[in-house]
C-alpha cells in the first residue's frame, strides 16, 4: 500500500525530497553514535567540531572587539565582509571541487537514477538539505557571524539572524558548487575532465590556504587587519559578501526595518542563484551524470606497458602518480597549504628567523605530506589486501618495504627543503647545521614508518562502507607528529630523550600495526577490545610533549604565565590523561596479579622507603612547594603509573624483565621531555631514575599497578615540602 502511494504520488519535488534527505542524513548520523566501534569515532569527531567551534567564536570575538576599537563601523563591516567573503569563497571552491554529487556508482546516486526525480529537484533539494545537515560547512562562518553579534552587542536578536544569514549562505554556496560541477560534466568531454577537477582542486587549496592566512593575521594583528580593510571599505560596498553584513550592519544602527529589507535582499539573491542552478540543471539532463569509474578511467590512454611488475613499495606509489588528483595532494597541497601560510601570514623574514623555525617548517611540511601519503596506503588496499595476505612473505616485510619507501621521499623532501631554507639563516655554525637537519631528515622518516604503521594498525577492511582509515586514526597520528616540534625546539639532551621517546613509540606503533593488519578483513577480530602498547606510548607522548610545551609556552611569553596558570594547565592535562587511561583499561580484559594484596603492598611501601632512604643519603632536599604544586607532583605521579605499568609494561610483546626495562627507561626520557629533569642536578636525576627503577621492578614482581603507585608515592611525598 505504501508502495502503490509513492508510485502515484508522481515525481518528488525540491522541498519533499529535501525533507527526506534531512531525515536521512539525521538518521544516518543517529545510527552512526550507536554502531559500535563506528559510533566512538564519530562521537570523537562531533565533540572536536563543537569544541572547534566554541573556541572559533571566542578567538573571532577577542579579535572582532579589536577591530571595534580600532575603526568606525564602516571599517568593521569592511573587515566582516573581507572575512565571511574569503570563508565562502573557500567552501565554495572545496564543494565545487568534489564529484561525488554528479558521480554516479555510489549508493545514494545509484538510488536516484533509478527513482522518479528530476536532476534539476534533486540539485535544489540536495542544497537545501546541505544547509541544514552539514554543519562542517558554516564552521567558520557562522562562529564569525556570532561574533559580530556579540562584539555588537545586538541581544536575542542577533543570534537568530546570524543562524539565518548562515544557512542562505550556505544554501547559495552547495547550490553554486552543485552549478560548477555539472557545468564540468555537461560541456568538457571526458578525456579533458579529469585536467578540470584537478585545476579545481587547486584552486580549492589555494582558497583554503589563503583563509587560513587570513586567520592568522586576524589572530596575530586584528588591529592592522582593521585598518587595512577600513582603507577598502568603498570597495567592499559592492562585495557579494555585505549581502551577509548587511542586515547585522542595519540591527547595529537601531534600524530593524532596514534589517528586515536587507535580509530579504539577501533571500531574493539565494533565490536567484537557485534559478540560475535550476536551468543549469534542466539544460544538463541526464548528461549531468558523470559515469561510474575508477579516477583515472577517463584517460584517453592506458598506463605504459612495464616489464616489472610493481612490488609492495611501489605500488602505492604508482598508484598516485597514476591518479594526477592524488598526485597534486601529494606534492602541491602542502606546499600551497603550509607555504602560503607562513610565507603570506608570517612573512619569509620570521621563518627563515632561525634554524629552530626552519627545521619546524621543513618537518610540518614532512608531516603533513605523510597524512596524504603513507598514512592512506590502507585505503588503497582495500580491495587488494588478501593478496599480500596470500603471498610466501611475513607481512612485516611487505609492510616495512612501503615504510622504506615512504621514507625516502617524505625524507628526502624535508632534507632538501631544510638545505635550501636554512641557507638564508646567518651565523650557524656547520655542525648546528648539520645536527638539525639530521633531525628534521629523520623525524620526517621515521613519521612515515610511524604512518604505515598507525594505519595498519587502525585499518578496518572487513566493512566496505567505512574508510579503511578514519578520521580517529588521522587525528592522533597528526597529533602526535605534531609534538615532535617540541623536540627539534629543545638543547641537545632533551633532544636526544625525545629521539628515544619517539624511538620506542614508533617500535610500539610497529609490533601493533603488523599484529592488526594480520586480521584486519576479520570483523570479529578487529572489534575484540585489546590492551596495546602503542596506545600506551601515545598517552605517554602527550603527557611527556605536552607538558613540555606549557612550559616552552611560559618561556616564550617572557613569564606572562605565571607558574600557578602553567600548573593548573598541567594538572587539566594530567586528569584528562588519567581519565582515558583509566577509561581504557577498565573496557580491557583484567590482569593477572602474580602475588597477593599484602605481599604486594608490603613490597611496594620496601622498595619505596628504600628509595626515599637512598635519596636522602645523597642529599636530595625537601622542596617547600605550593598546594597547588603537590597536587600536581601526585596526580602526575598516579597518571604516569596507569599509562607506564597499566598500559605500556603490561601491553609490551617482551619477557617481564625486557618490560620493565623498556617501561623503566620510557618513564625516564620522558620525565626529561616534560620538566628538563637533566637541569635539576645530579641529585635529582638519580632520584627519578631510582623512582622509576623501582615502580618497574614492583610491578614485574607483583603484576599490580597499585603497587607500583604506592611505591612512587612512598618515594615522593617526603620531599614535597608537606
Amino acid at each position: 500500500m505504501a508502495a502503490e502511494s509513492v508510485v502515484a504520488s508522481g515525481p518528488l519535488d525540491a522541498f519533499r525530497l529535501a525533507s527526506i534527505l534531512i531525515r536521512f542524513k539525521l538518521r544516518s548520523m543517529r545510527n552512526a553514535f550507536r554502531v559500535r566501534r563506528r559510533g566512538r569515532t564519530t562521537l570523537f569527531a562531533t565533540i572536536v567540531g563543537v569544541f572547534t567551534a566554541f573556541a572559533y567564536v571566542g578567538l573571532f570575538t577577542q579579535a572582532f572587539s579589536v577591530i571595534a576599537r580600532t575603526v568606525g563601523l564602516p571599517g568593521q563591516l569592511a573587515a566582516l565582509a573581507l572575512v565571511t567573503g574569503t570563508i565562502a569563497f573557500g567552501s565554495l571552491a572545496a564543494r565545487a571541487a568534489s564529484s561525488e554529487a554528479v558521480r554516479a556508482g555510489s549508493p545514494e546516486n545509484e538510488f536516484f537514477l533509478a527513482r522518479p526525480v528530476s536532476l534539476p529537484a534533486l540539485v535544489v533539494g540536495r542544497g537545501l538539505a546541505d544547509a541544514v545537515t552539514d554543519p562542517v560547512g558554516g564552521l567558520f562562518l557562522l562562529p564569525v557571524l556570532i561574533s559580530a553579534t556579540f562584539v555588537w552587542d545586538l541581544g536575542a536578536v542577533g543570534w537568530p539572524l546570524a543562524i539565518a544569514i548562515s544557512l542562505l549562505a550556505q544554501i547559495a554556496i552547495s547550490m553554486l558548487a552543485y552549478a560548477v560541477q555539472l557545468a564540468v560534466v555537461r560541456y568538457v568531454p571526458g578525456g579533458r575532465r579529469r585536467m578540470i577537477w584537478t585545476a579545481l582542486r587547486l584552486v580549492a587549496a589555494l582558497s583554503l590556504a589563503t583563509l587560513w592566512m587570513l586567520g592568522t593575521w586576524v589572530m596575530r594583528a586584528p588591529a592592522a587587519l582593521g585598518e587595512r580593510a577600513a582603507a577598502l571599505a568603498p570597495v567592499f560596498k559592492f562585495s557579494p559578501a555585505m549581502l551577509m553584513s548587511a542586515p547585522l550592519a542595519a540591527l547595529v544602527q537601531g534600524r530593524p526595518g532596514l534589517a528586515a529589507a536587507a535580509l530579504v535582499v539577501l533571500v531574493a539573491a539565494v533565490a536567484g542563484t537557485m534559478l540560475l542552478v535550476v536551468a543549469l540543471a534542466r539544460r544538463a539532463g541526464m548528461t549531468g551524470w558523470e559515469e561510474a569509474g575508477a579516477v583515472w578511467a577517463e584517460a584517453t590512454t592506458g598506463p605504459r606497458p612495464s616489464a616489472r611488475l610493481p612490488t609492495a613499495a611501489t605500488k602505492d606509489l604508482r598508484l598516485i602518480v597514476r591518479d594526477r588528483s592524488s598526485l597534486l595532494a601529494l606534492v602541491a597541497m602542502p606546499v600551497i597549504f603550509i607555504g602560503v601560510q607562513i610565507f603570506g601570514a608570517a612573512g619569509w623574514g620570521w621563518t627563515t628567523g632561525n634554524l629552530t623555525r626552519v627545521s619546524c617548517f621543513a618537518y610540518s611540511l614532512a608531516l603533513y605530506m605523510g597524512t596524504i601519503g603513507p598514512l592512506t596506503h590502507m585505503q588503497a588496499e582495500r580491495r587488494a589486501f588478501w593478496i599480500l595476505r596470500s603471498v610466501p612473505v611475513p607481512l612485516a616485510r611487505l609492510l616495512a618495504a612501503k615504510g622504506r619507501a615512504w621514507a625516502i621521499i617524505v625524507g628526502g623532501i624535508a632534507a632538501a627543503v631544510f638545505a635550501i631554507m636554512s641557507v638564508s639563516v646567518p651565523g650557524v655554525s656547520v655542525e648546528k647545521r648539520l645536527a638539525a637537519g639530521l633531525l628534521v631528515t629523520a623525524g620526517a622518516a621515521g613519521m612515515s614508518f610511524v604512518a604505515v604503521a598507525m594505519a595498519s594498525g587502525g585499518a578496518d577492511l572487513s566493512d566496505e562502507t567505512n574508510n579503511a582509515v578514519g578520521p580517529s586514526t588521522i587525528y592522533a597520528y597528526l597529533f602526535v607528529g605534531g609534538l615532535f616540534n617540541v623536540v627539534l625546539m629543545e638543547d641537545s639532551l632533551t633532544a636526544v630523550a625525545g629521539l628515544i621517546l619517539y624511538g620506542l613509540a614508533g617500535w610500539a606503533y610497529w609490533q601493533a600495526g603488523v599484529e592488526h593488519a594480520g586480521f584486519c578483513m576479520d570483523a570479529e577480530e578487529v572489534r575484540a577490545r585489546r590492551l596495546r602498547a602503542a596506545d600506551g606510548m601515545t598517552m605517554l607522548i602527550v603527557l611527556a610533549a605536552g607538558g613540555r610545551a606549557l612550559q616552552v609556552a611560559r618561556e616564550k611569553t617572557g613569564g606572562g604565565l605565571s607558574a600557578e596558570a602553567v600548573s593548573n594547565s598541567q594538572m587539566v592535562l594530567l586528569a584528562l590523561v588519567g581519565i582515558a587511561a583509566w577509561s581504557y583499561l577498565i573496557r580491557r580484559p583484567r590482569s593477572v596479579p602474580r602475588l597477593g594484596a599484602v605481599a604486594s603492598l608490603l613490597i611496594a611501601v620496601g622498595a619505596g622507603a628504600l628509595g626515599a632512604g637512598a635519596a636522602l643519603a645523597a642529599g636530595h632536599a625537601r622542596l617547600p612547594l605550593p598546594w597547588w604544586a603537590v597536587a600536581a607532583a601526585i596526580l602526575l605521579l598516579l597518571t604516569e603509573e596507569l599509562v607506564l605499568r597499566g598500559i605500556l609494561q603490561r601491553a609490551l610483546p617482551l619477557p617481564r624483565v625486557g618490560a620493565a626495562v623498556v617501561s623503566f627507561v620510557a618513564g625516564v626520557v620522558s620525565e626529561q621531555l616534560s620538566s628538563s629533569s637533566w637541569a635539576s642536578g645530579r641529585t635529582g636525576v638519580l632520584t627519578i631514575v631510582a623512582a622509576h627503577a623501582g615502580a618497574a621492578l614492583v610491578y614485574a614482581l607483583t603484576g599490580r599497578v597499585a603497587a607500583s603507585m604506592v611505591t612512587r608515592v612512598v618515594m615522593t611525598v617526603p620531599f614535597l615540602g608537606l
